[in-house]
């Protein structure tokens, strides 16, 4: 009795510590955890850390620099002496020490004053970067936000595709045992015994699949959320209406009917474009930059400096010293016109870029806007589809049980049914991610309230 108990208690409480283990997981959680875990927008977080202060460094190219130093040497010469013999006479040299000290001291400053606009050109440069590297790390946020909705809903999906199969098993199970119950009372061959065992050892496999492209949409998600894939989780399920709100979608279909507008709207919303946009007056200043090789370059500088025997005259002796520098640049190598060239190839480089993302997305869009349109009439469809062959159904089953129909027919009518369910479901979340496709390709996919 005893070992009974026990074995019951721990029992219950290794099944308490497993239902503890389930981690329950909504889409905001999701998302919010994509956002704080994903290593590529971390590390896109620390670049634009350098970016910034790159700003800050192009900015010391219009400053005066400054140095100082100072110095000090100590020497000691020993002589031993001896004798020097001048015409025969023989002149003792007494035996010498002799140490010194230096001590110096000096302060200098230079300044830049032309360089072919090198300096300015490089601010502003350094500033597109920045302006460049921070709207790609925004789109980059929605970027996560969008593939983890997806991901997502990918779960949601298989989930209720299992359940259907989970139903439509259940349902071959019980027509199996009827079917064999009454073939044991006559009313029914052998042969549909048969027949609805292969039909139960298919939905079997069904099942099988579902369950298996559900444990396969789920390791995406979470190995994309970098979460442990052997722990339990409860996937919060979402509300999907199988009807589409007219109003909705008539307001969508307003919205998106001026295509010219909507592509202007992508266009001042989109940050990938936006950072294109700065790219290119990066390569413009770049070619400023190189230019600058061609021109004379202007420098003065100014500078102080003491030097003494003893540290308490130190400043007794100073020497002060201004200076203009003038370099006229006459024959390098054609290392400047090269670098102007490369920027300039640069620059056309970006004009391209630039070209082919506004292309991509009138592209995306419209394909996109289609997609809506045939997402919302398929849905339509598939809605009616469910009603008619749940109908059909009813009316084929009630026919076998009255020995009017075949169990073929019956068949034919579940599979049926549990395609339309099937394929209703998927034009659900079809419907639902192109909604948010058509958010993602415009540039305003919220994610700043999951940050």
């Amino acid at each position: 009795m005893f070992r009974t108990l026990l074995s019951i208690s721990l029992l219950l409480i290794s099944s308490f510590s497993f239902a503890q283990e389930i981690i329950n997981l909504n889409l905001k959680d999701a998302i919010q955890i994509a956002l704080n875990r994903n290593v590529l927008l971390q590390q896109s977080k620390n670049n634009l850390t350098v970016s910034e202060s790159q700003v800050l460094s192009s900015y010391g190219g219009l400053l005066p620099s400054f140095s100082a130093s100072s110095g000090f040497s100590w020497s000691l010469s020993q002589d031993e002496g001896g004798f020097l013999t001048i015409g025969g006479v023989s002149i003792p040299i007494p035996k010498t020490s002799t140490q010194s000290r230096n001590y110096s001291a000096s302060i200098s400053s230079g300044l830049t004053l032309f360089d072919g606009l090198s300096n300015f050109a490089s601010i502003w440069q350094s500033k597109a970067n920045y302006e460049s590297d921070k709207y790609s790390l925004e789109r980059l946020k929605q970027d996560i936000v969008f593939q983890t909705q997806t991901k997502y809903f990918a779960v949601l999906k298989s989930l209720q595709l299992l359940n259907v199969q989970e139903e439509n098993l259940k349902w071959n199970k019980k027509s199996l045992e009827t079917i064999i119950e009454r073939n044991k009372v006559g009313q029914i061959t052998l042969a549909d015994v048969y027949q609805q065992q292969v039909n139960y050892g298919n939905s079997e496999l069904l099942a099988i699949q579902a369950k298996n492209n559900l444990e396969n949409a789920k390791n995406d998600l979470l190995a994309f959320l970098t979460l442990d894939v052997t722990k339990e989780y409860n996937f919060e399920t979402l509300e999907t209406q199988a009807e589409i709100d007219s109003n909705e979608y008539k307001a969508l279909e307003e919205e998106y009917e001026n295509f010219s507008k909507l592509v202007e709207k992508a266009l001042e919303n989109r940050f990938d474009y936006l950072a294109k946009v700065y790219d290119l007056k990066s390569s413009s200043y770049g070619i400023t930059i190189a230019q600058s090789g061609h021109f004379p370059r202007l420098s003065g500088s100014l500078s102080a400096s003491t030097r003494s025997n003893s540290l308490s005259n130190l400043l007794d002796s100073r020497t002060y010293v201004a200076s203009l520098s003038l370099s006229i640049p006459i024959f390098s190598g054609w290392s400047v016109s090269n670098r102007v060239q490369l920027a300039e190839v640069n620059y056309l480089n970006s004009q391209l870029a630039l070209s082919d993302l506004e292309r991509t997305i009138k592209v995306n869009l419209k394909r996109a806007f289609l997609d809506f349109q045939a997402a919302k009439k398929k849905l339509d469809v598939n809605n009616k589809n469910v009603v008619a062959a749940s109908e059909n159904l009813k009316i084929n089953e009630e026919k076998y049980n009255l020995g009017s129909g075949t169990l073929l027919n019956l068949l034919i009518a579940n599979s049926q049914f549990t395609s339309a369910q099937s394929e209703q479901i998927n034009s659900m979340f079809d419907y639902r991610l192109i909604k948010k496709q058509i958010e993602y390709y415009l540039g305003v996919l919220e994610y700043k309230s999951f940050e």
